[in-house]
């Protein structure tokens, strides 16, 4: 999710909610409009708040959980085409332990919805993890000792920072992220709702944001996805019963988002 913000036309000018509606709505049926469409997932912090309140209120999700979490992002040169992920949890001592690592996800679908009569726009993502389990030793020791290296230091960007020199191993391994997050989770059956701020650092380009997140996890969907390998060979089949279910099964929880989360209005 994120909201709407006020957008600049051609010449630079400030364009209005509406005049983007009216662009968008003259576009519909080619390429002639000028509207350029972009993503934002930034939410105001207060008002990620109040969202989680206003959802609680309308909806059965509960209070599941509150973590924190720190994400070192490690280069192999051997392994150009992904990107190590470890995620991680500070022990007593100060220092970072693995939790798990994780390769970079594939996003097979991602799917931005434009919600015109609302305050927010919603992304619809169909993604995949891929959690390393068998690690080659020298690849694990590598990422244990850059890992074992990191400061934490609220004052650094993304959370974390390195002695000089300690940002990399030999030729082959080298740190290119840090994410420091924190969370509430709240959930239902189906559903898992995520309140995130996220402070992310990219060590190769220096540039970083800290952001205010609100996501939905469709834990329905996934659990029955994982179960039932002949469902990913069938997804998009018409007429088959088990696509049918999750059809409905998607069609409800966009119903629910768009009348509980999308109706919420924010305050000037």
């Amino acid at each position: 999710m994120r909201p709407r913000k006020t957008r600049s036309g051609p010449s630079g000018g400030p364009v209005s909610l509406d005049s983007v509606r009216d662009a968008a709505k003259a576009g519909a049926e080619g390429s002639r409009s000028q509207v350029r469409k972009s993503f934002y997932t930034n939410l105001p912090g207060k008002c990620v708040d109040e969202i989680g309140m206003y959802i609680g209120k309308l909806t059965d999700l509960k209070f599941d959980s509150s973590k924190k979490h720190y994400h070192v992002k490690v280069f192999d040169k051997q392994r150009s085409d992904t990107t190590m992920s470890c995620k991680c949890t500070v022990q007593e001592d100060g220092k970072l332990v693995i939790h798990k690592v994780e390769l970079n996800q594939i996003r097979q679908l991602v799917e931005d919805i434009s919600c015109l009569s609302k305050d927010f726009d919603l992304r619809l993502m169909l993604r995949t993890k891929r959690i390393l389990k068998n690690i080659d030793p020298e690849v694990e020791n590598a990422i244990k000792s850059l890992v074992s290296s990191a400061i934490v230091d609220p004052d650094a960007k993304g959370g974390l920072k390195w002695p000089l020199g300690n940002e990399s191993i030999g030729e082959r391994f080298s740190i290119v992220g840090v994410w420091h997050t924190s969370y509430s989770a709240f959930r239902n059956k189906t559903l898992r709702l995520k309140l995130r701020c996220a402070d992310r650092f990219d060590h190769r380009s220096s540039t970083g944001e800290i952001s205010n997140e609100v996501t939905f996890k469709l834990t329905g969907i996934s659990e029955r996805l994982q179960h039932d390998d002949s469902v990913s060979l069938i997804i998009y089949q018409d007429g088959n019963e088990e696509v049918d279910t999750l059809k409905g099964m998607l069609d409800s929880a966009v119903q629910m988002i768009w009348d509980t989360v999308l109706s919420y209005k924010i305050k000037p």
